[in-house]
């Protein structure tokens, strides 16, 4: 299984939505996660990704605020967005990159 660095280097666009599991909108954010992933199943990866209190994930991507989505391709961060997100909204997202 390939880790988190080499998915974000592919061509297709990657869509990452950092959570910390220990907050409340952990729990709303993965479904609608897993409903953008299918919708973009062969497009875009769309991954989400529990940070588990993990500060050097935290600092390796700069990450302030929680969720936090961060859109890469080809290992070149594109945008990033926090707070709240739609499952339209995180399309969007995703469909600047295709």
């Amino acid at each position: 299984m390939k880790n988190l660095e080499e998915i974000i280097k592919e061509k297709m666009p990657t869509l990452v939505a950092f959570v910390h599991e220990g907050k409340e909108e952990a729990s709303e954010v993965k479904p609608i996660v897993e409903e953008v992933s299918a919708k973009y199943e062969g497009k875009a990866h769309v991954i989400y990704f529990p940070n588990h209190f993990n500060n050097r994930v935290s600092e390796h991507f700069r990450i302030t605020a929680y969720p936090c989505y961060i859109l890469f391709k080809e290992g070149e961060e594109l945008m990033r967005e926090s707070g709240k997100k739609t499952a339209n909204q995180l399309g969007e997202l995703i469909d600047r990159a295709l």
